[in-house]
């Protein structure tokens, strides 16, 4: 019987079930198979980035390995993201030279997904997973597939809930959970990899399954529900599933991504009267006020339809968030203040703004050179951030990053 260690890097904040919801998704996955327990079993171990306290080498995590014995392993899957990137090859090393590990590394998340070479990047890994993980590393743990490079689609419909299967245990009262409706985004901005990059999709769970989730989470009274789809008011089904929570008349704290773009028509008054009903909250990555800046970033943003949905959610009384970049293609330090002064003078009164990074995969990693791009490693994860282009200084940068600091605190990276 094959055995299998999950490690994953995670973003698990105060309240949160210590297990993070797409690491438990494949968890569910895996042992939902007939074979699972006879052919292959898994492990996991969760390591939370917040609660590193500035580890800066694999040493710091010495202890936290020492509880498993490698030797009875045969597969070793990391998660490889952003926030983790410096840690992954020493740990590999680590792992094989300190603990003497000698089965097979598997790497996926988006620093695989959208690598041109991983390789070389990580020579010293057996499998790669791009795109979602579900069924690739089902096939590798079965021995479906010997590819080393592994991209499988999957029926999100037959993936089970990580919540109503256990795998993500909850409490009553719980502070915080994440609902997952649907993933990828049908947009294509130059700088996001939440797109599905591979099969350029949008793939939904069964309206069933999310309707199951919900009721569960109003029967313990769950305070925050976080959706995590990239953009939430996009589809289809969406007004489904705020229906459904109107029914059960959930009483939870609901955040969710939205498009000002998208709030028009009668679907989008149909949106904002649901959300003046339920206890929400809007998050609007709205990057740029400035149409140029938006056209490079293939955002396209429409200051008139922007303007009109705002003053629909402040009639409404509907609380909302704004982020924006600093950083982007031909973005200057009075352009960034121009869009900061169009958030608030059309009466947003949460506003954010966050370095650029460039993604793996995307269009504007491949236009580095075009905009002369220089990017620095900052914060106690080493993550590179554009500090200087062809329209602005690394000065003028450092005023942008001063005045991003002055606005509203965040919790993201």
């Amino acid at each position: 019987m094959k055995k299998l260690l999950i490690i994953s890097f995670d973003l698990i904040r105060e309240g949160e079930s210590v297990k993070s919801l797409a690491i438990s998704s494949i968890l569910s996955y895996l042992k939902n198979d007939i074979r699972y327990g006879n052919e292959f079993i898994a492990e996991h171990l969760p390591i939370n980035m917040f609660s590193l306290n500035n580890a800066t080498k694999v040493e710091d995590l010495h202890d936290r390995l020492s509880d498993f014995d490698f030797g009875t392993f045969d597969f070793i899957a990391l998660s490889a993201y952003i926030w983790n990137e410096y840690l992954t090859n020493d740990l590999i090393s680590y792992i094989r030279n300190v603990f003497g590990f000698r089965g097979s590394f598997i790497l996926g998340g988006y620093q695989i997904s959208y690598s041109g070479n991983p390789q070389i990047e990580y020579p010293d890994c057996q499998f790669f997973i791009s795109g979602y993980a579900e069924e690739s590393l089902l096939a590798i743990m079965t021995g479906s597939t010997i590819n080393r490079y592994v991209k499988s689609a999957i029926d999100f419909t037959k993936i089970p809930s990580p919540y109503l299967s256990g795998e993500l245990p909850l409490k009553a009262n719980q502070k915080m959970v994440r609902l997952e409706t649907k993933r990828g985004c049908p947009y294509r901005c130059s700088f996001c990899a939440h797109r599905d990059l591979t099969f350029n999709k949008v793939y939904k769970h069964s309206l069933e399954k999310v309707y199951k989730e919900l009721y569960l989470f109003k029967k313990i009274n769950v305070e925050k529900i976080n959706i995590i789809d990239p953009i939430f008011n996009a589809g289809k089904e969406y007004l489904a599933v705020m229906e459904e929570m109107e029914r059960i008349n959930l009483s939870s704290l609901i955040s969710l991504q939205a498009r000002f773009e998208t709030i028009r028509g009668d679907k989008g008054m149909q949106f904002l009267d649901k959300c003046e009903k339920l206890n929400v909250i809007l998050e609007f990555g709205l990057q740029t006020a400035v149409v140029e800046e938006s056209e490079m970033i293939n955002r396209k943003n429409s200051p008139k339809e922007i303007k009109k949905a705002m003053k629909a959610l402040k009639d409404r009384g509907i609380n909302y968030e704004i982020s924006l970049i600093y950083g982007l293609p031909y973005q200057t330090l009075d352009s960034f203040k121009y869009s900061i002064d169009f958030a608030l003078d059309n009466g947003c009164t949460q506003l954010t703004a966050y370095p650029l990074m460039l993604l793996k995969g995307t269009e504007l990693y491949q236009q580095k050179e075009q905009f002369q791009f220089k990017e620095k490693s900052i914060g106690e994860y080493n993550i590179p951030v554009v500090v200087e282009s062809n329209t602005f200084s690394k000065k003028e940068w450092h005023e942008m990053k001063k005045i991003a600091e002055e606005l509203s605190p965040n919790q993201r990276i």
